[in-house]
């Protein structure tokens, strides 16, 4: 698989939206931050599950006296979170997939490599 200049362009903001200020650790050290990050993900993704059950559950047994609208809201509002999780989780395994893609290559600055595209 090559990567184009847009490609890299754009894993290039992954890697500041997703390391911050460990984007000059090399290669081999941004896989796992990244790898501890994708299991953040998931437990935001389950946390956010939990909530939703919960405030189904008071829904559905009529346990507070909240609005049908501030439920529907919440419900909208979860998936919504939801949704941009798996957006985080995607771009931080496409951004693994493209740093161990250069460390195979051996395209890392930190290996003397160039940033070479094919």
């Amino acid at each position: 698989m090559s990567y184009s200049k847009d490609d890299v362009d754009r894993f290039e903001v992954y890697e500041q939206a997703h390391l911050r200020k460990k984007t000059d650790l090399p290669d081999r050290e941004k896989i796992p931050e990244l790898e501890k990050k994708l299991k953040g993900k998931w437990l935001q993704f389950f946390l956010n599950i939990g909530i939703i059950v919960i405030f189904l559950y008071m829904f559905v047994n009529d346990y507070t006296t909240f609005p049908d609208f501030f439920y529907y809201f919440v419900f909208v509002l979860f998936v919504v979170n939801i949704g941009l999780i798996f957006l985080q989780k995607r771009q931080i395994e496409e951004l693994i997939e493209y740093l161990q893609y250069r460390i195979d290559r051996g395209m890392t600055p930190d290996n003397g490599g160039q940033e070479s595209i094919e």
